[in-house]
């Protein structure tokens, strides 16, 4: 008999949550301008891309349940170790053709967060793409925290900056996206 009620709760919970799964709205978009920012750190010379979202209205006015950055794998086979990706924020407002290592920013290399916002480590030879969740990042914005775009960097142990490397991430940046997962409120 308790076990008929478990199941009876259970399965009315479920018939509840479909709607809501099922409201549930996604939209991909390409990624927004950016540029390839390079200098030195350590007497090497690195680069880092900044990119700018466009955050659809409609996706900043619902709750947003998950948001991915996608871009094609962009090892070649000359790569023989991992190289991580990461994400950080970007604290400065900036312009395409008015960017570089040391403008507009405070410090070289790109004013960003402190706090690494994803990290996704590529493996020489392998065809997967690459993905970052950027979902706190997105939800920070829709809470009014400046919206000016993302740095992508290595770990500061791979050398803070992508060396040869950084140019094909570079060309795959054209082919990102920048996929919304939502659910849109009711007015």
């Amino acid at each position: 008999m308790r076990r008929t009620i478990t199941t009876a709760l259970v399965v009315a919970l479920i018939a509840l949550m479909v709607p809501l799964v099922a409201a549930g709205d996604t939209l991909s978009v390409p990624l927004g301008d950016f540029a390839y920012i390079a200098g030195e750190i350590r007497e090497h010379t690195v680069g880092r891309p900044v990119a700018k979202l466009a955050v659809p209205a409609r996706v900043m006015r619902s709750r947003i349940d998950f948001v991915k950055l996608e871009l094609p794998a962009f090892l070649d086979n000359t790569v023989k170790k991992p190289v991580t990706v990461e994400v950080y924020d970007c604290m400065t407002g900036w312009e395409r053709g008015r960017v570089s290592w040391t403008t507009p920013w405070r410090e070289p290399g790109g004013d960003l967060d402190s706090i690494c916002q994803a990290r996704f480590t590529c493996l020489p030879g392998d065809d997967h793409p690459v993905v970052l969740d950027i979902t706190e990042t997105v939800r920070s914005w829709q809470k009014g925290r400046g919206q000016h775009g993302l740095f992508l960097k290595r770990p500061d142990k791979e050398g803070g900056g992508f060396k040869t490397e950084g140019l094909r991430l570079h060309e795959a940046l054209s082919s990102a996206r920048v996929k919304f997962y939502f659910t849109q409120m009711q007015e």
